[in-house]
């Protein structure tokens, strides 16, 4: 059966509060999974996918970035919360890295085999975690945000990317997705891109309902990317 619990963190007086799962019927330590949220922050969306990746065996983690308490009850709300964190991507960073840090802590957690998925801001949140060469096993961005997060960092980046996309997303056009493929080529990355034609921002949320701007619920690539993601960890996880 399938049990979540509310994980709490905490650093310099900054207290998180995210959602793990796991599969009770699985004994011992798993492989980790985490799960960042999109502007809005921590929600049933991330939670719900925590639980279909408990589903695949892992021990999943819906982080929280904005901080215990700070969920966007509006895209007003969630413009200003995402704003805040990305005027300072090593801040947000560092918020990343605290959920990496104390999920691998977990009892049944395996810190030797690490992975983070992101949709939207989260696909950002991933790919900046993968770009700091902290050493796990694979990030995919759903949807992402692509752009270069500015920092200083040459090192190669040990994780293998995962990048799933929306040709026709306004959010990230096709000139970005080129310019992180030469980003993550610089950094001597094990990177691959599956980019979906007639599609735009936020096709895996079936909530997604505006399509004037470029966002809308696509069930054919939600479906063939969730698939794609299974097999990437499948395979970064036994390697």
């Amino acid at each position: 059966m399938i049990q979540t619990n509310n994980f709490s963190y905490a650093d310099d007086g900054q207290s998180y509060l995210g959602i793990v799962a796991h599969d009770d019927s699985i004994q011992g330590k798993r492989p980790v999974v985490l799960v960042a949220h999109t502007w809005a922050g921590q929600s049933q969306f991330e939670t719900d996918k925590a639980i279909e990746l408990a589903k695949l065996g892992y021990l999943a983690l819906a982080i929280d970035v904005y901080g215990e308490g700070k969920r966007a009850k509006n895209a007003g709300e969630a413009e200003e919360l995402m704003n805040e964190v990305v005027a300072d991507r090593q801040k947000l960073l560092d918020r990343i890295i605290l959920a990496f840090n104390s999920i691998k802590e977990h009892d049944l957690a395996d810190p030797e085999n690490v992975g983070i998925i992101g949709f939207c801001f989260g696909g950002k949140c991933a790919l900046d975690l993968a770009r700091s060469g902290a050493d796990f096993k694979g990030a995919v961005s759903f949807h992402g945000l692509l752009d270069p997060n500015g920092l200083e960092q040459e090192e190669e980046i040990k994780a293998k990317v995962l990048v799933l996309h929306g040709w026709e997303d306004p959010m990230a056009f096709p000139k970005d997705v080129v310019s992180l493929g030469y980003e993550l080529t610089d950094r001597n990355a094990v990177w691959e891109m599956d980019v979906f034609g007639g599609t735009g921002h936020a096709f895996t949320n079936p909530n997604a309902n505006a399509p004037d701007d470029g966002m809308m619920y696509n069930p054919l690539a939600s479906d063939r990317s969730w698939l794609r993601m299974a097999n990437f960890f499948q395979e970064v996880f036994a390697g």
